[in-house]
């Protein structure tokens, strides 16, 4: 099966990409495995944040700490009309629960594919919208091929400017402290994001802010 498949099926506010099992490392490979045992293809969408009321996060029954967003609402559909159609063409999928529960991490899969890469905000940032994508991830058993290049070229500039914003310096050339990220997000409002590191960011359009 081709890739383009796959992105007929996606709406146009979201891209899919591709990743062989093969790729991934041993480390990432087992909670993978864990998940699907028969996984051959890992499905990464991604959907453009062109709302901030996408990324409210609001409480509902979720396997994200009881609280979900519309963001992830659409991606997740998204993802099962991927899922029914790889169905319907007799073979087996599983969407991968987020990285709390699962243990995967969808930006490191993405870092895998042409859809962007990690930048040194810690983001994934997409080579088009920057960091204003939300990523959902789908397992199945099917060979899915692409024509287009597999990896993405450089998409971070290394400017500085989300190290030199950081309001508590989590933010270095080659390292993020993840422990003052999570203190600062637990300082803030818990439906949204510090998100100083992405609105400085110069990839992508940023969407209006919400006072």
């Amino acid at each position: 099966m081709n890739l383009t498949e796959i992105n007929n099926l996606t709406p146009d506010c979201c891209a899919a990409a591709k990743i062989d099992i093969n790729d991934c490392y041993k480390d990432e490979k087992r909670p993978l495995k864990n998940i699907s045992a028969a996984v051959k293809s890992i499905i990464v969408v991604a959907h453009h944040i062109e709302n901030s009321q996408e990324w409210i996060w609001t409480q509902m029954r979720s396997e994200r700490g009881n609280s979900t967003c519309i963001a992830d609402l659409h991606t997740k559909d998204t993802i099962r009309d991927i899922k029914d159609y790889l169905k319907l063409k007799g073979f087996n999928t599983k969407i991968v629960a987020y990285p709390g529960v699962s243990g995967v991490r969808f930006k490191e899969l993405a870092n895998k594919t042409s859809l962007g890469e990690i930048g040194d905000n810690n983001l994934f940032l997409h080579k088009e919208w920057g960091p204003w994508v939300h990523l959902r991830v789908l397992l199945t058993d099917a060979e899915i091929y692409n024509s287009e290049p597999t990896y993405s070229s450089e998409v971070c500039i290394h400017c500085g400017k989300c190290i030199e914003a950081c309001p508590v310096n989590a933010l270095s050339q080659n390292d993020f402290n993840i422990q003052r990220c999570k203190e600062r997000h637990k300082k803030l409002n818990s439906a949204h994001s510090c998100e100083i590191c992405a609105r400085i960011c110069p990839i992508g359009e940023e969407p209006p802010k919400i006072e």
